[in-house]
């Protein structure tokens, strides 16, 4: 984690000094730390030194920013803690990882230009990495989009989705983010050097190739195997496998094939200890491999890696489905008109030209589409071009366009997600002494 040196702490120190925390969810926090703090020199007495010290003022560091967003907020300001704060913030699984000394500094720098870029630092096992970069120009960065990143190992690129969060719609000098990769298959650290890859769109196409190295070990997941078929509102849902990374965990599943019901999401997964803590989907609801009606689907969680309980319940809720039949929606671009959608649904859908397709629905769901196919079986893409919503407004509304060329009208465009549950919930028992 970045060093709390002196002039970062003088600065935390002026920023917090003009907000207020709030004092009770502290204290609890102050009163946990100490207890954690007697209970450790009672097992080893030398932890009267500098290296117990830090533990405690990072556990308060780590708990006020989950219990305070003023306090997070204020962190965040300090170079080199805005992409931690976030991490922290919606991701508990996040601060174990800080928690236990897994997050790996970097430092690696590369100026192109007028552009300097920071590895700051990496969280990395074998599901995938979380790296944290700062950019600097002397210029508004606002002006500039990043275009891709790349994460590559011995000049191949990596076999992953990535996503990153940070923005540079607001004016600044300086940018801090952090880029997500998710692994279909196990990471290989064979062999431990990379390269980040980084491209922005201003008039010189700037690109940048940072080298870097890691030099903590990368530990390995915890993996049970499941292998139980649960019957849920008569629908059946095989649970196959759990695997625990120190990133995230993930849950392999399948629906049964001679189920009535299309499955689609499963919006509340949580795993629960036997003190009734859980960790369930971060904030965003979750990424996940795979889509239900193509068969195994993996569902990530919040991990519980550096925890050791002694009971563990997988329970799964709020399952999203819609009768096979009536999962789809049918359009006619040529002719522009709607030619069959589910009555059971509050969607609102008008064809406004050959390839767009503008639709209103529930913002209680995420993606509403996903697969698109002509009459002859011919699949096709979509962009979403603009969505418009708000917390007053129950309904988003979401305007697509579509990559056709040859296609044979009507067009079938499944749906991925609507708020229709299941009636039951899945709880498992996790065998931990296996």
């Amino acid at each position: 984690m970045t060093n709390l040196n002196e002039q970062n702490g003088q600065k935390l120190t002026e920023e917090l000094e003009t907000i207020e925390i709030p004092k009770e969810a502290l204290h609890q926090a102050r009163l946990k730390a100490v207890y954690q703090h007697r209970l450790a020199r009672r097992r080893k007495r030398r932890l009267y030194s500098v290296a117990s010290v830090a533990a405690i003022i990072l556990l308060l560091f780590v708990t006020s920013i989950r219990v305070s967003p003023v306090f997070a907020q204020a962190v965040a300001k300090i170079p080199g803690f805005a992409s931690i704060v976030d991490m922290i913030a919606f991701d508990k699984g996040i601060g174990d990882i800080v928690d236990n000394n897994y997050y790996e500094e970097l430092g690696n720098v590369v100026t192109k230009g007028d552009y300097t870029l920071t590895l700051q630092g990496i969280v990395a096992d074998h599901s995938g990495m979380i790296i944290s970069y700062k950019l600097e120009s002397p210029f508004d960065l606002s002006k500039v989009d990043i275009t891709s990143f790349q994460v590559s190992q011995q000049g191949i690129p990596l076999s992953v989705v990535s996503s990153y969060g940070g923005s540079l719609m607001d004016e600044t000098t300086v940018h801090e983010g952090k880029v997500e990769i998710m692994s279909v298959d196990d990471l290989s650290y064979d062999n431990m050097t990379f390269e980040f890859n980084m491209h922005l769109s201003d008039a010189a196409k700037t690109k940048f190739v940072v080298p870097f190295t890691l030099s903590k070990p990368i530990e390995p997941p915890k993996v049970y195997e499941l292998n139980q078929s649960i019957v849920v509102d008569g629908q059946t849902i095989n649970i196959k496998q759990l695997k625990i990374s120190p990133l995230r965990a993930e849950i392999q599943l399948a629906a049964d094939e001679q189920n009535t019901m299309q499955l689609l999401d499963f919006t509340s997964v949580r795993l629960i200890d036997e003190n009734g803590e859980d960790w369930g989907k971060p904030r965003g609801g979750g990424a996940g491999f795979g889509i239900l009606r193509d068969g195994e689907v993996g569902i990530f969680i919040e991990s519980n890696y550096f925890r050791q309980p002694k009971k563990l319940t997988l329970v799964m809720e709020k399952i999203e489905a819609l009768s096979k039949g009536s999962d789809y929606i049918e359009v006619d671009f040529e002719e522009k008109k709607v030619l069959y959608m589910p009555s059971e649904l509050d969607i609102t859908v008008q064809v406004p030209s050959y390839n767009t397709l503008e639709v209103i629905y529930p913002t209680a769901n995420r993606q509403l589409l996903y697969g698109i196919v002509d009459q002859d079986g011919n699949e096709f893409t979509s962009n979403t071009i603009s969505t418009h919503y708000s917390e007053k407004d129950p309904y988003v509304k979401a305007i697509y366009t579509f990559n056709f060329d040859n296609e044979v009208n009507p067009i079938r465009l499944n749906i991925n997600s609507y708020p229709l549950y299941l009636d039951g919930k899945v709880e498992i028992d996790i065998p931990l002494d296996k």
